[in-house]
């Protein structure tokens, strides 16, 4: 669920599954089934997650796109391209969102529909 995000952010930082695993102390392949979305994360992992890539846990869970103030090792171009990845958001992100934002107005409607059955 969280994955996609956690892989944007990564790579934004300019970080291989790798390092990240390194640092979290877990292998690459387990890390890479967090990102995959092969096995849950715990809070107690987002929150791991969220330190070594220097960010909020909340910015991993939440629906909204993530602002990342970045600074790259490796010289401009690199901080270019970064930029350039990041300023799309993933499909499967958008259909989470869109999902949350009809559930909700399927909601408002039918909120809707008994205050005006109350009315008549």
């Amino acid at each position: 669920m969280y994955g996609a995000k956690i892989r944007m952010i990564r790579e934004m930082r300019g970080l291989s599954q790798e390092n990240v695993a390194d640092e979290l102390d877990i292998s690459q392949s387990t890390y890479s089934l967090y990102e995959s979305d092969k096995i849950k994360i715990t809070g107690e992992m987002i929150e791991k997650i969220a330190s070594v890539l220097n960010v909020s846990p909340l910015d991993i869970m939440s629906h909204q796109p993530v602002i990342i103030n970045f600074q790259s090792n490796k010289g401009t171009q690199q901080a270019i391209g970064n930029i350039e990845t990041y300023t799309s958001t993933p499909k499967e992100l958008y259909d989470e969102m869109l999902a949350a934002k009809n559930a909700e107005i399927e909601r408002l409607q039918k909120i809707i529909e008994k205050l005006i059955e109350g009315n008549h």
